[in-house]
């Protein structure tokens, strides 16, 4: 009398199962985890880059809508009408204790008035700031910084000198340039980004 074959598995045969699965289920996390890493740092990525066009965005819009009309304060009583000169439309000005500042004499989008906007870097901090509007002289001082770009290094300016070139401001103030050139440097996921743009001529 012959005895049925069992149809089950040995044990043998499950735990080499069980640790094909632990092999294949390792390798697909790892797998998850690679492609979770990369999505995080495509989104980073792009929200720096998203970051950097506001901040270049801003800033050429800023100039765009720059007083273009010679502005002269008006003068004051007891004053030499002589002693009064032209404001700046802006200025550009460099010292090593404050670093790079972009001072601007804007129109508001309605053009009825004019405002300034600063530029400035402090500590690892891009900022900008804008005083209130007013058809008239004294304009107020720009007030109420906005923190626009963080992890900056470096926020430089070089001057556009016809006839000689690039040249760095060296602690000096240069009203109403013919052109700069913006160096910006940032701490990213990669290391240290750096971005230049050419801004002007400006007639």
């Amino acid at each position: 009398m012959k005895h049925a074959r069992n149809s089950g598995f040995t044990l043998i045969e499950v735990m080499v199962a069980i640790l094909l699965m632990a092999i294949v289920s390792l390798v697909a996390w790892r797998g998850l985890d690679s492609v979770s890493r990369a999505d995080l740092h495509v989104r980073d990525s792009t929200e720096q880059t998203r970051a950097l066009l506001r901040v270049f965005g801003q800033l050429e819009r800023d100039l765009d809508q720059r007083a273009t009309t010679e502005l002269n304060e008006p003068v004051l009583p007891g004053h030499d009408p002589a002693s009064s000169t032209p404001t700046p439309a802006f200025s550009v000005k460099g010292s090593d204790q404050h670093g790079v500042q972009l001072e601007i004499i804007r129109s508001t989008v309605e053009g009825t008035a004019l405002q300034r906007v600063r530029w400035w870097q402090e500590g690892d901090t891009l900022y900008r700031a804008s005083g209130s509007a007013r058809a008239r002289f004294p304009l107020p001082a720009p007030k109420g910084k906005v923190a626009v770009l963080q992890g900056v290094s470096e926020f430089a300016i070089r001057l556009w000198q016809p006839g000689k070139g690039w040249r760095s401001l060296d602690g000096q103030r240069q009203d109403n340039p013919a052109g700069f050139e913006l160096r910006l440097s940032r701490d990213g996921p990669q290391g240290v980004e750096r971005y230049r743009q050419v801004l002007g001529p400006f007639n």
